[in-house]
Parts: structure tokens; sequence; C-alpha cells
């Protein structure tokens, strides 16, 4: 739990025989809501990356008793207990009016809604769905390896740079060829790089780059 705090800006301060979590979110959702989402990711991820940058885990559902929400602000106090002697496991099942057949799962998801606000947390009701098995499900699907980077992506950048005629400084030249401000400084006027020439500029006091191809 200490990490988890750590982790999303909280501390912990015992007064007597009390212990007491101090601290605010920066999302409009309640401190219990943030630190339970914290928790439920962390026992899946070991890290609460989601939960920082206010990606809150919140479904709709459609099922035969109707539309209801669910996601972290339907587990109960009891599935964020603190689990010894291992961490990272499932927590304590949630109710049973929540829970549907295996078969009918994440299948059921129908859309991710908004980051939740106060209101929706306190007020929507969970009809019919096993809110772990769509969060671990949503989890799996963050965790999928991002696209890669498109290799040619500094070559367009500086096509487009030259046709418009744009006059770039150090710091976006250095941005568009790898180079730090400090080396471009350095440079002479028409030095080539990646299929381009860049020529110095003057405009007053400062110093920019043309960029053209050859």
């Amino acid at each position: 739990m200490r990490i988890i705090l750590k982790e999303l800006g909280y501390s912990r301060e015992r007064v007597g025989t009390e212990q007491y979590i101090t601290g605010e979110n920066p999302y409009d959702v309640s401190d219990e809501y943030y630190l339970k989402h914290g928790v439920m990711e962390y026992r899946h991820k070991m890290n609460c990356d989601n939960t920082k940058t206010g990606n809150f885990f919140e479904y709709e559902i459609n099922t035969s008793e109707g539309i209801g929400r669910v996601g972290v602000s339907t587990f109960t106090d009891a599935s964020v207990k603190p689990i010894t002697p291992a961490l990272k496991r499932e927590p304590n099942k949630t109710p049973k009016s929540v829970l549907v057949p295996a078969n009918r799962g994440a299948e059921m998801m129908l859309r991710k809604a908004e980051p939740p606000t106060a209101q929706a947390i306190t007020t929507t009701p969970v009809v019919g769905m096993d809110a772990l098995q769509v969060l671990v499900s949503a989890l799996q699907a963050v965790q999928a390896p991002p696209q890669p980077p498109d290799p040619l992506q500094a070559q367009r950048d500086l096509l487009e740079a030259a046709e418009n005629r744009f006059l770039l400084t150090g710091e976006q030249v250095g941005a568009l060829v790898g180079w730090s401000k400090s080396t471009i400084t350095s440079k002479k006027s028409g030095f080539k790089k990646l299929g381009f020439q860049f020529e110095k500029v003057k405009e007053g006091s400062a110093t920019l780059w043309r960029v053209s191809q050859y």
C-alpha cells in the first residue's frame, strides 16, 4: 500500500494509534475512488499508470436485465482490503448480483465510458456483469504493444517545411534531425542531413534555418 500511495502522490500519517491517508487527486473523482482504482490496477499490472493519467475503467453494459455501469466504482470495500502473502492476485469476488455466466464476458462491453464523475460513481447501478472480468480485459488491452513509429516521419516533416518554405528555429531543426540545439548552432550554413540542405537566415537578431531538398 505504501508503494501505491507514493505513486498516486498521497502520504500516510500516524496520529497516536491511528493512521491516515492525506492528499488529493487532480481529477473530478473522490479520493476513495482514486485510491481504489489504483489498488485494483496495481494488483493486475504492478503499476498505477492509468490511474495517474485519469484513464479510469468504467463501462456501460447492456444486458437482458437493463443498462448499467460496471468498473472500479462497483467494487466493494472488501475487494481492496490488503492481501497476504501474495499481492498480485485476483481480489475478493464481487456480490453475486453482478455475476453472469462465464461465456457472457467481455463481449458484453459496449463502449468505454467517459472518466466517471463523483455523481456517476455513486448513482449508477450495476446490472448482470462480472466487473472484475471487464476491468482485467480493459487493462490487458491497454498493455498491448504500441504501433512502431513511422521511420520516414522526419523526412516527411522536412519535406513539408521545404515545400512551405518554413523558417525553423534551432530547436525545431534539432528535433527533426535528432541533434541537440547546441549542435545545430555550431553548424555552418549549407550543411546537409537526411537529403535536405539547411541554410542560415537572419531575422532581426535571431538566426533561423531554411530547409530545401537536394
